[in-house]
């Protein structure tokens, strides 16, 4: 069985403050990508919109006791305005590996990879479910303004198409099922890394869930150009596109009234190092 842990309440708290210190600002290049079977999770893994174009902006807060405002670095996606209003999908403070659960979701984060012998991931996958290594979040050492916990996955050695973290937004008792997000335009998160990553969501043409696909599921996606400072991304679903390797969709966008995963997925680099923080669906 997943690791379960539902004591939320002091996690929905500082997801309010977090959403009331969330700007944004920027632009960001296309991408994505991977191997056939990518971020499919047929790899091992752990535990089990508008039409407005938003934009991105960087910053490191760290020095800041806000956890936005602090210096601007350089800008990363999208172009437009930024988000308005959140709804956060979990803020990581409670150092735990479930997502909010709130607005029906009911997700935890899990880890997977390509299974490339010799190679190694932190946190470890746990194909079996059985909470014995349940994904828990890193302390941010300094921290990034009033953020104090991130998700993390680091290790190196994958040589197939990579590795990666993430969450169902709908999966009471371990059951994956789809989520409706079509109230909002996008997504919206602080990340940082030694390589550059891809975000992946996926929706009925694009997950095994859905019954389109098996194991070619090309994912809705887009690249992330990381650096070793925090940036925050800002993707309206809109800017979403396959990867191109695996079986193409019937329908041109995403489905966001359907949605199952998200995911980060790093490729064949050999080492990587990523954390995602304050990750929520916005308008």
């Amino acid at each position: 069985m997943k690791t379960r842990i539902f004591l939320r309440s002091l996690n929905l708290v500082l997801g309010g403050l977090a959403i009331a210190a969330f700007v944004a600002c920027g632009d960001d290049g296309d991408g994505g990508a991977g191997g056939a079977g990518g971020g499919t999770g047929s790899g091992t893994t752990t535990g089990s919109g508008g039409a407005t174009s938003a934009s991105s902006g960087t910053t490191d807060p760290s020095t800041s006791t806000s956890s936005t405002s602090a210096s601007t670095t350089s800008a990363t996606t999208g172009a437009g305005a930024g988000p308005q209003s959140l709804e956060m999908i979990d803020d990581m403070e409670d150092n735990d590996n479930a997502i909010n659960a709130a607005g029906g979701r009911v997700g935890y984060w899990y880890t997977f990879n390509d299974e490339t012998e010799g190679a190694t991931q932190q946190p470890p996958p746990d194909p079996e479910g059985t909470g014995e290594t349940p994904f828990t979040m890193t302390a941010l050492e300094p921290a990034r303004g009033q953020s104090t916990y991130a998700a993390r996955s680091w290790g190196s050695g994958f040589e197939t198409w990579g590795a990666g973290f993430g969450f169902d937004l709908n999966s009471p008792e371990g059951a994956k099922a789809a989520y409706d997000a079509s109230a909002y335009t996008g997504i919206t998160f602080w990340a940082k890394g030694t390589t550059s990553a891809t975000v992946m969501i996926s929706d009925p043409a694009t997950d095994p869930e859905g019954g389109s696909c098996t194991d070619q599921c090309d994912k809705w996606q887009k690249s992330l150009p990381l650096t070793e400072e925090w940036q925050q991304f800002t993707i309206p679903f809109a800017d979403l596109k396959q990867g191109g390797w695996g079986d193409v969709a019937p329908n041109p966008q995403i489905d966001a009234t359907k949605l199952y995963s998200i995911q980060f997925q790093v490729g064949t680099d050999p080492e990587f190092d990523v954390y995602i923080d304050d990750l929520a669906f916005y308008n």
